[in-house]
């Protein structure tokens, strides 16, 4: 069928990111691609009943309203944001979809967490920079061997997957937690949220993919972090409020978690004047050489554009032949 579609281009706004490729050379003829940056939208708001899907986060509420014929709403990340899904409650014939075309880096960022945190890479690189050589000595310099340790994924969809192969290869026991059941070659053992706290019990590295939903908030908290042996190592590569901040800045105070590896935060920069200067939790992080602090850049590699752009050609050429895929429930937010 034939397709008119608005690219607000996200990317652009925030990072100034160009691509080789445009997505309008990659789709059928079927598909006209009107391609702008999210800072565009007023320019096309008296046009906006024209098009059939708009390719774009936190698109304002004026465009949908006045986008009479729009069938989908094409998210190019993973996730639904929040003021996305405020405003898209009131549009349930929109169909909301999202891009994965980053799962595999999301993962391989995660797994850099993982084994810096494990090696403990960054405190005695510090070190070293002032040329203290004491944790070639010392045992508190040891890091943690990945082999025959038990890992725990939350959150078991593209990302997830890819980490527990990530995890294999290192010859780790690898389980994870859904929402539903369900059975894969890729873990040892796939199991629901009732099961959640016998396996943070055995685990020796927690890794959360998990998005930001009513259900997952608090997700790790006091009780959970109760459950965990001494000497765990967490990543959070999912979304910052999944686990409870002071929980887990407690259980690094205590020695519970015996490193972090953090990606996504509770607190992020307002405005572009802030950048500089938003600490990212409430709670003093900064405190521990063993937490890891990454500004939500799993993403950020060289290639990313080539592989976004190249990713939404697939997804409108499936829409175009009548196939949908990737379409999300916006109340769970995936």
């Amino acid at each position: 069928m034939n397709m008119k579609v608005l690219h607000l281009d996200p990317f652009k706004s925030l990072f100034d990111e160009g691509e080789e490729e445009k997505l309008s050379d990659l789709v059928p003829s079927q598909i006209e691609v009107t391609e702008l940056t999210a800072d565009d939208e007023e320019k096309v708001l008296d046009k906006a009943d024209q098009y059939d899907a708009v390719i774009g986060s936190r698109i304002s509420e004026e465009f949908l309203e006045k986008a009479k014929n729009l069938e989908y709403y094409i998210i190019p990340f993973v996730g639904v944001p929040h003021s996305d899904k405020e405003k898209l409650r009131k549009y349930p014939d929109i169909k909301v979809i999202n891009s994965h075309f980053n799962y595999w880096m999301v993962a391989e960022h995660a797994f850099t967490l993982l084994l810096s945190s494990a090696k403990k890479i960054v405190p005695i690189h510090d070190k070293m920079k002032d040329g203290d050589w004491t944790p070639r000595y010392e045992d508190e310099g040891w890091g943690k061997g990945l082999r025959d340790k038990k890992l725990l994924i939350l959150g078991f969809g593209e990302i997830g997957k890819e980490i527990a192969k990530m995890g294999n290869a290192f010859n780790m026991e690898v389980n994870a937690v859904k929402r539903t059941p369900g059975k894969s070659e890729l873990v040892n053992k796939l199991r629901t949220n009732e099961d959640l706290h016998e396996l943070l019990s055995e685990a020796d590295f927690i890794v959360s993919t998990l998005p930001e939903t009513d259900e997952t908030r608090g997700y790790l908290s006091f009780e959970e972090f109760e459950q965990m042996k001494k000497g765990v190592h967490i990543v959070n590569i999912g979304r910052g409020p999944v686990i409870d901040e002071e929980a887990l800045y407690e259980a690094l105070k205590s020695g519970k978690v015996e490193g972090a590896g953090i990606d996504v935060w509770w607190n992020y920069p307002p405005d572009e004047e802030s950048r500089t200067d938003t600490f990212p939790s409430d709670y003093p992080l900064d405190e521990f050489d063993n937490v890891i602090f990454s500004p939500h850049r799993a993403t950020q590699i060289q290639e990313r554009g080539r592989y976004r752009i190249r990713n939404l050609a697939e997804i409108l050429e499936s829409l175009a032949n009548g196939e949908e895929v990737n379409l999300v429930d916006i109340e769970k937010g995936y």
